[in-house]
């Protein structure tokens, strides 16, 4: 029999999206496919919403213990040789699966794919199609906001998948500092730093073309945009990924122009009067400087089970787009920017 596979999804809250998920998981409820639900401190009545539903494996965290360390929780009660994290504002179709898991299979060292994702909110463009590292530090997100079309229509390697459908090898988590998510992260960028130790590793995180899925986009994301909290956690968690995870050589690459942006920025709310990325980006320096023995510590943490050189990993990982691409994600009009075709 082929290896088995978990369903892991999260659920905080939005009750109507988590059944209609799970509904539409039904064609794929198979003896070797687990499907397992985390209700992550929600004030829904998780096992009353899923009642039916006798193909899905329900458990409840206590408190919301965030995307990263819900997902912790939720991977020890997956026994799948292969897990697929799905958010729960996700709607799959019958065909989605199989391509991912037959990709992991045929490629033994490819150790996470993400699988293409639709946004039904923004007229069916694409999801993000994988991540690429910048020698800015940043992330370009590949095919975010464009029509679908032919240069999204075929595997490659990326720097990272989205956590939002993801599906990862189990064997992995042992050869990667013995943790899915750093549970720190709470939210946002855990994922990048999950693929980047992937990575690092010594196998590879491609993005598989396969039949999407639709994206209902925002059920799980920071409800009141104005509290800055997705884009706090967002920049800490990047800033400590990257002080964390590259080698000397490419922190010393890297760092000077990351550290100069985020600077810039700094100082540009500042000038603005935009409070909350002010402190967003302040809050990323001081976290980092009060959290500096942590960075350390998992430096010598993945020196003990680095495989692959930082030069080896960004001669496929790292891209540059063109500076548009970087002006038109700050003045939000990145549908407009044009993604060239991988080589």
């Amino acid at each position: 029999m082929p290896t088995s596979v978990s369903i892991l999804i999260l659920h905080y809250q939005g009750a109507a999206m988590l059944r209609d998920c799970v509904a539409s998981l039904r064609p794929l409820a198979a003896p070797d496919v687990e499907i397992v639900v985390i209700d992550n401190g929600s004030a829904d009545n998780v096992p009353e919403l899923l009642a039916g539903f006798d193909f899905v494996k329900c458990v409840r965290s206590d408190t919301n213990l965030g995307f990263a360390g819900g997902n912790n929780f939720g991977l020890n009660h997956c026994t799948g040789g292969h897990v697929l994290l799905l958010n729960d504002d996700m709607i799959l179709n019958a065909d989605f699966l199989a391509p991912l898991r037959r990709y992991l299979e045929e490629h033994p060292k490819v150790g996470a794919v993400q699988g293409k994702m639709l946004l039904p909110r923004r007229g069916n463009t694409l999801d993000v199609c994988g991540s690429f590292l910048t020698s800015l530090g940043f992330p370009y997100h590949y095919g975010y906001f464009k029509p679908d079309g032919p240069k999204y229509s075929r595997s490659h390697p990326v720097f990272s998948g989205k956590g939002a459908c993801l599906m990862f090898r189990r064997e992995l988590i042992p050869q990667i500092g013995g943790f899915l998510f750093d549970a720190d992260f709470f939210a946002y960028y855990e994922e990048a730093d999950f693929c980047h130790r992937v990575w690092l590793a010594g196998y590879e995180v491609h993005f598989v073309p396969s039949p999407p899925v639709q994206h209902l986009m925002g059920a799980t994301s920071d409800r009141n945009p104005q509290s800055g909290f997705m884009l706090r956690r967002y920049l800490r968690n990047m800033m400590f990924s990257l002080l964390a995870n590259l080698s000397w050589p490419w922190l010393l690459r890297i760092l000077p122009l990351y550290f100069t942006m985020m600077f810039g920025s700094l100082v540009m709310s500042a000038v603005t009067l935009k409070k909350v990325q002010f402190l967003a980006h302040w809050g990323a320096f001081t976290h980092c400087l009060k959290n500096f023995g942590q960075i350390r510590a998992r430096r010598r943490l993945v020196k003990s089970f680095r495989r692959a050189t930082d030069r080896e990993i960004f001669a496929k990982a790292l891209r540059n787009p063109r500076l548009e691409y970087f002006v038109k994600t700050f003045t939000g009009k990145l549908a407009d920017y044009v993604d060239e075709e991988l080589p």
